[in-house]
């Protein structure tokens, strides 16, 4: 079988986590989980603005704050596939932010078991483009007893099939 993929230009602003683009015939892509907990005191700011004179503040004082289990699943791919010729043809790819766990994949590719655990605190928050911030105050009050605990647990399967 031949394929033959003509994409011209490709531009992404931001690949967030656990995410991202697969150019292929064949992806696989098993087991991928993200668990983000974000306090944010402003959140985000687009292009072109002017911030002044403000006080931000982010009071997370838990017990235990953000526990997280990881129950990922890493599967073993022995799947052969079937023979071909595949052309993928682009002038370029533009990605300005790849986040956490993020990928761009081009050709075949099997990608099991991604796992990201992510606990922040953001004073500010955060900004995107031309902006102006003065005059201000940021306070991040994280009074944690235990703070982001992650447990691991990892299940492991291995198919053996083969197709083609």
């Amino acid at each position: 079988m031949r394929v033959q993929f003509d994409l011209g230009d490709i531009q992404v602003t931001s690949i967030e986590s656990s995410s991202g683009i697969f150019i292929s015939q064949s992806n696989i892509m098993n087991g991928w989980r993200s668990q983000i907990k974000l306090n944010s005191g402003l959140g985000e700011v687009g292009n072109q603005n002017k911030l002044e004179n403000f006080i931000s503040i982010v009071s997370d004082d838990d017990n235990v704050d953000t526990p997280m289990v990881n129950n990922s699943m890493w599967i073993e791919n022995n799947i052969k596939t079937s023979d071909s010729d595949i052309n993928i043809n682009f002038n370029e790819i533009k990605v300005d932010l790849l986040d956490t766990n993020a990928t761009i994949s081009i050709g075949e590719s099997t990608q099991s078991g991604w796992a990201s655990q992510i606990k922040g605190n953001l004073g500010n928050g955060q900004f995107f483009g031309d902006n102006v911030l003065a005059d201000s105050l940021n306070v991040i009050k994280d009074d944690d007893i235990i703070d982001a605990p992650v447990q691991q647990r990892l299940i492991n399967f291995s198919p053996t099939t083969e197709t083609g």
